[in-house]
């Protein structure tokens, strides 16, 4: 029996009697989260943008942790790009999302890990995400596998050392000194 169907027919035996509506949705809430599984939206697989494209998702490139990758949504009806990408490219020049078309990276892609969008910063090394997001690189190479890719070039496992910037020193001198 289904949680609603349930809850309706505790509420038809209760109509003649006083109880307290809000004490009851309370606990139709509660018995929804006890029975029915949870979503769980974390498992998605983050992976780097090496050269593959997936032809039934959206062409448009996400800010997916400074790796631009493909926009996993799905296509809308004769277009190439889902609705989200879309509206961006009503409102850039070229008429293509704000940080590219996945196609057009493609053909710019090298292990040098250079490509950058116009007024962003450019990607980084997987490695970087993979440690800031804790994720497990055997579910992600598992993945690979299933998709029959290769494997993740070495460039994404290259930490890039970051240039530390020096403050300005500025020295105080008193009067008596000038």
């Amino acid at each position: 029996m289904e949680t609603e169907e349930l809850f309706t027919q505790i509420q038809d035996k209760l109509e003649g009697k006083y109880y307290d509506k809000k004490t009851f949705r309370l606990i139709k809430k509660i018995y929804k989260e006890m029975t029915e599984p949870k979503k769980n939206k974390g498992n998605r697989l983050i992976l780097p943008f090496y050269g593959y494209i997936f032809n039934d998702k959206c062409f448009g490139i996400k800010k997916n942790y400074n790796l631009y990758t493909q926009c996993t949504r799905s296509k809308t009806n004769n277009s190439e790009y889902c609705k989200s990408c879309l509206k961006q490219c009503e409102k850039t020049k070229d008429n293509k999302p704000l940080y590219g078309d996945i196609r057009d990276r493609k053909e710019q892609w090298c292990e040098e890990l250079t490509w950058k969008p116009k007024n962003c910063s450019k990607e980084v090394p997987f490695i970087d995400v993979v440690e800031k997001l804790q994720l497990d690189l055997t579910k992600i190479k598992n993945e690979i596998k299933k998709l029959k890719w290769r494997d993740i070039p070495e460039c994404h496992f290259k930490k890039e050392e970051k240039k530390k910037k020096r403050r300005k020193q500025y020295h105080l001198c008193s009067s008596d000194e000038e």
